[in-house]
């Protein structure tokens, strides 16, 4: 449970695996200069991991309008850590073609929870969010298509104090269900959540008013 920014990025189908790459390397360039915790090298071939990415990505869009097939040996990318508490965010794109054989568009999608970069502080939630959502701003100005869905409406919002409202909102909610979770789960049992490690966990799991 928690807050995420969630995008979809697509290329044209037309384009060579050589431009996909470099699309990529400007991205990763750009990540580069942002106070990103981590950044990995750029895979221009697929890993096992990347594959076993596609590959969930790949039978979760079966549903497509048309029906679209993912090709995971040509994935390529790289993931970014925006600071402790997030969870990682990966760029990278995968070709997909329709039944007829046909180049469809090179397409991603992810999830990044932010949420729990919260529990060191609104600040440092604000400049993890923040920086990704940049990373996403400069891929579309590169020429990708972005598509977002962010769960704190800082996307459409550019507000600071929208962001940090949503996910006090959510810590909240979170912070009672874990609370009451671990009082009546059994003394041998440990409950482990990552709203316990808030310093303010005690204050915000009382503060449930809304």
């Amino acid at each position: 449970m928690g807050l995420h920014l969630n995008y979809e990025l697509l290329l044209p189908g037309s384009y060579a695996a050589e431009q996909v790459t470099a699309v990529l390397a400007n991205l990763r360039a750009f990540a580069a200069r942002v106070p990103f915790e981590r950044i990995s090298q750029l895979y221009s071939r697929p890993t096992d991991s990347l594959r076993r990415l596609a590959k969930v990505l790949a039978s979760a869009y079966k549903d497509e309008n048309p029906d679209l097939i993912a090709d995971i040996d040509t994935v390529q990318g790289f993931s970014v850590q925006p600071g402790r508490g997030c969870e990682t965010a990966v760029l990278a794109f995968v070709k997909r073609w329709d039944h007829g054989g046909h180049s469809h568009d090179w397409f991603w999608h992810w999830s990044c929870k932010t949420q729990y970069a919260s529990v060191f502080g609104d600040r440092h939630l604000v400049a993890c969010h923040t920086a990704l959502v940049g990373l996403l701003d400069h891929a579309r100005s590169a020429g990708v298509r972005v598509e977002v869905r962010d769960e704190t409406h800082y996307w459409e919002t550019r507000d600071e104090g929208v962001l940090i409202a949503e996910v006090d909102a959510m810590n909240r909610i979170v912070a009672r269900i874990a609370g009451n979770i671990s009082d009546v789960a059994p003394p041998h049992v440990d409950v482990r959540a990552p709203i316990f490690r808030h310093d303010q966990f005690e204050h915000i799991e009382m503060n449930n008013d809304d």
